[in-house]
């Protein structure tokens, strides 16, 4: 799912990258020229040097130790990928590289605050252009596409629709079902702070989405 959003980059820096799966498999399948493997912790990006070794890659990769994209040469990518982290996270790394406005493709997969940053990208000069949705197992994880400067979609759910996911009503089906778990949770605890009310908009959205097609 990320893989397709950077397919067709020429230097791809994949931020925490972990072993470095993604970016070995789109060099291996030449769909990139190179990449730059960056990881905060030395044991996963250790791993991911190894594995490029074997596949016979580390002539096309970089390893930085670096948190985010805070590393000499950063501003060389083209295409930037943030996945498995929560989506203020994602936030924070953008927003201490603002050189990411200006064209470069980002491919983010937030596992946690999507909303969050879904308004963040807008506020900040960034517009959601696509979105995909991948099954992994009951899971569904979503993957958007974002660029600097560009006229985006408001929500994940706009640009899953434009795209025309197949997956998009069982996704809305399954949000909507944690939002009702965590409000029953905040209501027996008697927290009906700003939390609380933020879960509630959020859910009254998809459901309108749901049922309309529109917000």
């Amino acid at each position: 799912m990320c893989g397709r959003f950077a397919a067709g980059a020429g230097t791809l820096c994949d931020v925490g990258t972990d072993h470095g799966y993604l970016p070995i498999s789109l060099l291996a399948g030449g769909k990139i020229e190179y990449a730059v493997a960056a990881d905060i912790r030395p044991g996963p990006l250790a791993s991911a040097r190894r594995h490029a070794a074997v596949a016979g890659l580390e002539d096309k990769m970089r390893f930085e130790l670096a948190d985010g994209l805070d590393f000499p040469g950063a501003e060389g990518c083209d295409a930037v990928v943030c996945a498995g982290m929560g989506g203020e996270t994602i936030a924070g790394i953008l927003g201490r590289a603002p050189w990411t406005k200006r064209g470069v493709r980002l491919v983010l997969q937030p596992q946690s605050k999507l909303d969050e940053l879904c308004a963040w990208l807008r506020e900040n000069g960034y517009g959601v252009v696509s979105a995909a949705l991948a099954a992994e197992g009951e899971r569904l994880y979503v993957a958007m596409l974002a660029r600097g400067g560009a006229r985006g979609h408001l929500w994940a759910e706009d640009a899953l629709a434009g795209s025309g996911d197949p997956l998009l009503g069982k996704w809305l089906e399954s949000r909507i079902r944690r939002l009702e778990r965590a409000l029953a949770g905040m209501e027996r605890a008697r927290d009906a702070g700003e939390e609380y009310r933020r879960a509630r908009r959020t859910m009254e959205r998809l459901r309108a989405y749901l049922e309309g097609g529109t917000i």
